[in-house]
């Protein structure tokens, strides 16, 4: 009986930290739920494109407010099945807000939504997508662009100060390797040993890392982000606080699915078969970056122009996508070229045809696409 109330409690307090994130990293982003913005509002099907703006701002003030109560008061499962239907519905006016860790806490919630009367399950599969997020992410870092724009331009470079000459003199471009290494090693070291605490505070450590590194003593990069890995670090804490029962053949039927999403369709995101960010592809620096060239003075786009010209757009002005959603929306855009063509159409409607041109590079492959 103690056994099961002391499950009960430390599943309670993983539900209200979570809660507790996801209500703070929303707040932090608010304008990515809202239309009042210049990015674009981009639904994953046209037949949405005219829903109202008050829809948008009711699912998140609603959103919002179901949070805080979750985080107040004892878990509810009817309640946190709203919530899921809540975010779903936000989620499906506007491609944007499938960020990783949205996806990641309706993984989270969804999860416990099928297992609340089974909270030893809610332990284990969170395990499991614990295990899946550090893997996949370590894999898709196994990259020359993750090598030459994080760990050598914005690590060694930017945030370490180091010269071009001490980097080439000490060999130090490939060491950045040893980052995915560890990180598939430490999630391949979790799932199978049994000093998983010991893990994950080899993990935690490489979160807090992640925080100096980016955070407001580092880079001041990716605001959001942040409060992302201070939601790993509580996530890990709290999963690995007691010893984990092994896994059996009845926790893996019934939650066959969530295996399926987590460890095989990741699997085809390395062929561009499936979501990027649901398969945790974070700061590998692969993928297409879009440079939007403006030849006309537009003056809402004005405070989202680099500073610094480029050999794209041959003198004119430019904003590059990813740093216009940070700045304006603190998310990133969603690195699916699908999705970038319907950008670049909404912007040739919204700004005229003649005025932009928009520009894909694949820093990786060396490759320009013009839309």
């Amino acid at each position: 009986m103690r056994e099961k109330y002391v499950l009960e409690k430390q599943t309670n307090y993983l539900i209200k930290g979570i809660a507790f994130f996801w209500f703070l990293t929303k707040i932090g982003s608010y304008k990515t739920w809202i239309t009042e913005r210049v990015y674009p509002v981009i639904p994953p099907i046209s037949s949405l494109e005219n829903i109202p703006a008050f829809v948008h701002q009711f699912l998140f003030g609603a959103s919002l407010s179901l949070l805080l109560v979750v985080v107040c008061i004892k878990p509810n499962r009817w309640l946190l099945a709203v919530l899921f239907l809540l975010e779903v519905m936000s989620c499906s006016l506007d491609t944007v807000r499938w960020q990783p860790w949205e996806y990641m806490y309706l993984c989270f919630l969804l999860l416990v939504i099928l297992n609340f009367y089974k909270r030893e399950n809610i332990l284990i599969l969170g395990h499991l997508f614990l295990v899946s997020v550090y893997i996949f992410s370590g894999l898709h870092k196994f990259s020359r662009s993750f090598l030459s724009m994080v760990w050598l331009n914005m690590f060694l470079r930017d945030f370490l100060g180091l010269s071009m000459d001490f980097i080439l003199k000490y060999k130090l471009f490939f060491v950045g390797l040893l980052i995915p290494f560890f990180e598939v090693l430490l999630a391949l070291l979790l799932l199978v040993s049994k000093s998983k605490r010991v893990i994950s505070y080899l993990l935690i450590g490489m979160h807090v890392s992640i925080l100096i590194f980016i955070g407001p003593f580092g880079l001041k990069y990716n605001s959001i982000v942040w409060l992302w890995n201070f939601a790993m670090i509580f996530i890990l804490g709290i999963i690995y606080s007691k010893p984990m029962e092994g896994l059996n053949k009845k926790t893996i039927a019934t939650n066959a699915l969530f295996l399926v999403l987590w460890f095989v369709l990741p699997v085809f995101s390395f062929w561009g078969s499936w979501y990027q960010y649901f398969s945790f592809n974070l700061y590998s620096g692969k993928g297409y970056q879009m440079n939007i060239c403006i030849s006309q003075n537009v003056k809402e786009l004005k405070p989202y122009f680099e500073a610094e010209p480029n050999n794209f757009c041959k003198g004119s002005r430019y904003i590059n996508l990813q740093e216009w959603a940070f700045k304006e929306i603190k998310s990133a855009p969603i690195p699916e070229i699908e999705i970038q063509r319907k950008i670049a159409v909404y912007l040739k409607k919204k700004y005229q045809k003649k005025s932009i041109q928009i520009i894909l590079y694949n820093r990786e492959e060396n490759k320009m696409i013009k839309l």
